[in-house]
């Protein structure tokens, strides 16, 4: 089953959280929003949208990522951190891909849309580490603020579901210790 590159992706991919600088060749970020374009999706809502954030961009985000936790860090009274590494954590990457979700008011197409753009996420992921590119996935702070939306240009009806960061991997993390299946899987025959 290993020499299948859907099964060989799934199995190695990583979380990537340190990258080594320079861009992603040309064309590669739409070839792999291409290709999480066709992930299933009930009833054909296609209800995912992209905002790619890279070059010049990436530094102002790094700006907000900095801001952000200063006003963490000031809210929960605890020390603001090592900025300059929270810094490259975003300046680090090569691109940003956010993944937006078209909102509706019917709460179980709703969920049903949730769950294909989080499978556009991850069909995109295994498309980049096909390609060696590692991917850093977040639903942190760079998510879930005001200001990232504003940031974003995040329009009416549309959510943030995560966003990817992208580059080219400085390491790959080992694998870590999965259950095993029997301890997480049930039969009905």
């Amino acid at each position: 089953m290993e020499s299948h590159p859907v099964a060989k992706a799934v199995r190695q991919r990583r979380t990537v959280y340190r990258f080594r600088p320079g861009p992603l060749p040309d064309g590669l970020i739409e070839e792999m929003l291409e290709m999480a374009s066709h992930a299933p999706n009930h009833k054909h809502t296609q209800p995912w949208r992209f905002v790619v954030v890279r070059g010049q961009a990436i530094a102002r985000l790094a700006d907000l990522r900095v801001e952000l936790q200063r006003q963490r860090a000031a809210k929960d009274g605890k020390p603001v951190g090592d900025l300059a590494a929270i810094r490259a954590e975003v300046e680090d990457a090569a691109a940003v891909v956010y993944v937006l979700q078209a909102v509706v008011e019917d709460e179980k197409r709703r969920q049903e849309d949730y769950a294909s753009c989080m499978m556009a996420a991850y069909a995109l992921q295994l498309v980049a580490w096909e390609r060696e590119v590692g991917v850093r996935w977040n639903t942190g702070q760079l998510t879930r603020k005001e200001a990232v939306r504003s940031f974003l240009g995040c329009r009416d009806g549309e959510e943030i579901t995560c966003c990817l960061l992208l580059g080219h991997p400085e390491e790959i993390p080992p694998d870590w210790k999965r259950r095993p299946l029997q301890e997480i899987t049930r039969y009905i025959e």
